[in-house]
């Protein structure tokens, strides 16, 4: 390829950005874990899910049996 792919750049930013936040949520979580007043299983879950969505689904699938 020889030009810059502007919409290709901004899927890989997206992404980037994405684990960041997601790994945001699971150092939250970790500490929610250790002090009460922060959820932590709630905030480690959405990190997990952030990073790998198929969890999500089967989790989903779990929760509706």
């Amino acid at each position: 390829m020889s030009g810059s792919n502007p919409l290709w750049q901004d899927i890989l930013q997206f992404s980037r950005q994405k684990t960041r936040i997601a790994v945001g949520f699971i150092l939250l979580g970790i500490l929610g874990l250790i002090l009460p007043i922060i959820p932590g299983i709630l905030l480690l879950s959405i990190g997990v899910f952030l990073i790998k969505p198929e969890c999500y689904e089967s989790f989903k699938k779990w929760f509706e049996k």
